[in-house]
């Protein structure tokens, strides 16, 4: 192994092959050499901008097809813009839904088809747990059943009543027991939204 193959802030010993850390308080730079700089992370690309007079657009939240920034429906499938976007790092799930009938989040396959897989192996997760409902006007409700259920439902650490329709917004954190979180983002015309 050579001195370039010697990671950085190590030394390597004339009479030994080991590599060794510096010291407490020792540098592993000789005299009269330059410490390398630290590489940097590259900027994040920039968007290029669209040749002049062409709109850009952003892909619908339902179908992903383009969408200019001036409309309000996708003009594919639609839908509006506005809409939920509920992250959840375990078990490892993004949910996005519109305005319509509400989501079913729960391990009911028949109930909650959209969850039920995700969460089978979740005995935390009721069969039944919550309902998210999003209105036209960018607004977001959750609701647990009315007959409630057994680890219960949390908003931003508060446990919610049950069959009580409750305001989410942008930014809270929705949590399904206490093992279940998900970030809520809210995106469209309503104050607060993203």
């Amino acid at each position: 192994m050579s001195e370039r193959d010697t990671p950085r802030g190590w030394v390597r010993l004339p009479d030994d092959d080991e590599l060794e850390a510096p010291a407490e308080g020792e540098t592993a730079e000789k005299p009269g050499e330059a410490p390398e700089p630290e590489p940097t992370a590259e900027p994040a690309p920039r968007p290029a901008a669209g040749p002049a007079g062409v709109e850009v657009s952003a892909p619908c939240w339902n179908c992903r097809a383009p969408v200019a920034h001036r409309d309000a429906r996708c003009p594919s499938c639609d839908r509006t813009r506005t809409h939920v976007l509920l992250v959840c790092a375990e078990p490892c799930l993004e949910l996005r839904h519109g305005p319509g009938p509400p989501l079913h989040i729960g391990r009911h396959p028949d109930w909650a088809p959209r969850t039920a897989a995700a969460f089978a192996d979740w005995n935390k997760v009721s069969r039944r747990h919550a309902s998210l409902t999003v209105e036209p006007d960018g607004s977001a409700w959750v609701e647990e059943p009315e007959a409630g259920t057994r680890n219960g439902t949390y908003l931003n650490g508060a446990r919610i009543a049950a069959g009580v329709r409750t305001p989410v917004r942008d930014g809270d954190q929705l949590r399904l027991g206490l093992r279940v979180g998900f970030a809520v983002r809210l995106y469209g015309p309503g104050p607060g939204t993203g």
